[in-house]
C-alpha cells in the first residue's frame, strides 16, 4: 500500500516545517513591518490586529488609566507607521521593538503627569498663600493709600480674574503654567488677565480722579 503524500498547507504567520512557532510569528511581524515601511496601511492594520492586545495590556498596566492607554495606543501605532524604516532586526525582534515604542510613549505620559501634579500642588500652595494675604492685606496702618487702593481693586475683581492676576504678578507664574494648573485653555487665561488688568486700570484711575 502506497504511503499517502502529506500536503502541508501554511497560512501567513504560520511556521515553516521545522521552524518554531515563535520564530514563525517573528518572521511574520518582520514581514509586516517591512511592508509598513513601504507605506502599506493594510500591513499596519494587520500588525494592530496581531499585537494590539499585547501593547494595550502593557499600556494599561503602566498608566492605570484606560483612556490614557487608548490615546497612547494610537500614538504608538502612529510612531510605528512613521519609524518602521528604522527598525533593525539585528538589534531586537519586531515585537520587542514595538513594545519599546509603546513603553517610551507611556513613560513620556507618566513624566508629563508628574509635572502636571507638581504644578497643581504648587498652584494650590500659592493659592493658599494668596488667601492668607487677602485676609491680612490692607490692615496695617503703615500701608500707603495707593497700595490699599490696589488691594481693594484687586479683591473687587471676579474671582477667576483676580486669581489669575495674583498668580501671574505676585507669584511669578507664566500664563501657560496657570492654564495647565487650572486645566483651562491658554486663551481663556490670557483673556482673564487682560480684562482684569483693564478693570484694575479703571479702578485706579477713578481713585486718582
Amino acid at each position: 500500500m502506497e504511503q499517502a503524500e502529506n500536503h502541508v498547507v501554511r497560512f501567513p504567520g504560520c511556521s515553516k516545517p521545522g521552524e518554531s512557532y515563535e520564530a514563525g510569528e517573528a518572521r511574520e511581524d518582520a514581514r509586516l513591518l517591512a511592508a509598513v515601511a513601504q507605506g502599506d496601511q493594510r500591513a499596519l492594520a494587520a500588525l494592530y490586529g496581531r499585537r494590539g492586545g499585547l501593547l494595550y495590556s502593557l499600556l494599561v498596566r503602566m498608566l492605570v488609566n484606560e483612556m490614557e492607554a487608548q490615546e497612547v495606543m494610537q500614538d504608538t501605532f502612529l510612531q510605528i507607521w512613521r519609524r518602521a524604516r528604522k527598525y533593525d532586526a539585528e538589534r531586537s525582534s519586531p515585537v520587542a521593538w514595538m513594545i519599546m515604542v509603546a513603553r517610551g510613549l507611556a513613560l513620556d505620559r507618566l513624566r508629563a503627569r508628574g509635572r502636571q501634579s507638581a504644578r497643581l500642588a504648587a498652584y494650590r500652595e500659592d493659592l493658599s498663600v494668596l488667601t492668607v494675604e487677602s485676609v491680612d492685606g490692607g490692615q496695617g496702618a503703615e500701608r500707603s493709600e495707593l497700595a490699599a487702593a490696589c488691594v481693594a481693586a484687586l479683591h473687587g475683581l471676579p474671582e477667576p480674574q483676580g486669581r489669575a492676576i495674583q498668580l501671574a504678578f505676585l507669584c511669578g507664574w507664566t500664563q501657560e503654567e496657570i492654564a495647565d494648573a487650572q486645566g483651562e485653555p491658554l486663551g481663556t487665561v490670557k483673556a482673564r488677565i487682560r480684562r482684569g488688568l483693564l478693570a484694575l486700570r479703571r479702578a485706579l484711575k477713578d481713585h486718582h480722579g
